[in-house]
């Protein structure tokens, strides 16, 4: 009796369609968005570190409906060391420095759109209220909005030094008194560092490796990143408060566009 070749010719058209699906994923450019403070819906004076609240709220609408789907840093993580698949348009979404702000205006706008965000916090300025800038949340929010699911809390170092210039004992204790408190406080694993104003230098990096890190992230205007550059700090693309719906979804597109690598 003739067997039927049917079910393996399933099976060797399922094999390719997964090999091309791999090899896409493989090459997908994954864009990280950098913001700092949340104002209340009043004039935005200072719009390189803060967005009002409405003109955020209308940012992570516009990318929900242009078909972006929030990543986190553990996902990207995940899909270039394990292979864990990605969505068809991945965007990571962080913010720099633990702004009260973040509690208060964001963590609500990224609930309402199940939209998944990194914070990168100044151990030392956890819970301060009388800082330069802005209030601080508390390791108490902190830990609520970890715990939502949505938000990564992680480091941005201890007392947000510029590292580069820095002797590499100082960098240590920086990136590890951090990394050590975030995990006390939050009974969690810390595992990726941004740096403060994105100083870099070559023994930071080794240091931040060193210290058990995953992934390193800095601070700039344009990129993306793909599976390859998760061997060095990842690209972040400063949002600037000022940005419509409409321009920040053409700066996304223009920068995921263009080739860098």
């Amino acid at each position: 009796m003739k067997k039927s070749t049917f079910p393996i010719m399933i099976i060797s058209a399922l094999l390719i369609f997964m090999s091309i699906g791999v090899a896409a994923q493989t090459n997908v450019r994954v864009p990280i968005l950098l913001y700092h403070n949340l104002v209340s819906n009043a004039h935005n004076e200072n719009p390189m570190l803060s967005i009002t609240a409405n003109n955020f709220r209308s940012h992570i609408m516009a990318l929900k409906n242009a078909g972006y789907e929030s990543i986190s840093l553990e996902q990207f993580y995940d899909f270039a060391n394990n292979g864990k698949p990605l969505p068809e348009k991945p965007i990571i979404i962080t913010f720099d420095d633990g702004y009260s702000s973040n509690y208060d205006y964001a963590f609500p706008i990224l609930q309402e759109f199940a939209t998944k965000a990194t914070i990168f916090v100044v151990t030392s300025t956890v819970g301060a209220t009388n800082t330069v800038n802005f209030p601080h949340f508390t390791w108490e929010q902190a830990k609520q909005m970890q715990q939502s699911g949505l938000i990564e809390i992680q480091s941005h170092s201890h007392s947000h030094k510029e590292l580069a210039l820095f002797d590499i004992a100082e960098i240590i204790r920086e990136i590890r008194l951090s990394k050590y408190l975030i995990e006390t406080n939050l009974n969690k694993e810390c595992n990726f560092f941004a740096y403060p104003y994105g100083s870099i230098s070559e023994s930071a990096i080794q240091a931040v490796w060193a210290a058990g890190y995953k992934v390193q992230c800095q601070v700039g205007d344009y990129g993306y990143n793909t599976v390859e550059t998760l061997s060095q700090p990842l690209l972040r693309i400063t949002v600037n408060g000022n940005l419509s719906a409409e321009e920040l979804l053409d700066m996304i597109e223009q920068n995921v566009q263009t080739d860098l690598y």
